[in-house]
C-alpha cells in the first residue's frame, strides 16, 4: 500500500489530521485537529444541553428507563435542537474531515513523487 493511501486512511478512519502527522506536516495537522475537535465539542454540548432535563428526570427516578416511558416523555416535551447551529457544526465537521483526507493524500503523492526521483 502506498504511503499516500495510508495517510488518507489515517485521516479518514482515525481522526482528521492524523495523516498530516504521519507526514510531519504539524501545522496542518494541528489546525485540522483543532477545528474538528472544537466543532465536535460544540455539537456534543448542544445535544447534551437539550437532553439534560430528560437525563435528570431519569436520574431522580421520575422517569422509568424504558422505551415506552421515554417515547411518551419525548412526545409530551419534544427536544428541539437549534437547526442552524447543528447544520453549521455538521458542515464544519464534514468539510474538515474531507479536507483532512484529501490533504493527506495530496501530501503523500508529493512525498511519493519526490522519493521516486
Amino acid at each position: 500500500m502506498k504511503t499516500s493511501t495510508k495517510a488518507a486512511l489515517l485521516s479518514a478512519l482515525v481522526y482528521p489530521g492524523i495523516g498530516q502527522l504521519f507526514y510531519h506536516a504539524y501545522r496542518r495537522a494541528i489546525l485540522l485537529i483543532l477545528i474538528f475537535s472544537i466543532a465536535a465539542y460544540f455539537y456534543i454540548e448542544e445535544v447534551v444541553s437539550k437532553y439534560q432535563p430528560l437525563i435528570d428526570k431519569i436520574k431522580l427516578g421520575e422517569l422509568a428507563l424504558n422505551a415506552q416511558a421515554l417515547t411518551y416523555e419525548i412526545s409530551k416535551n419534544p427536544i428541539i435542537l437549534d437547526p442552524k447551529t447543528v447544520s453549521t457544526l455538521t458542515y464544519i465537521l464534514i468539510i474538515s474531515w474531507l479536507l483532512g483526507i484529501v490533504d493527506a493524500y495530496c501530501i503523500g503523492i508529493k512525498k511519493d513523487a519526490s522519493a521516486s526521483l
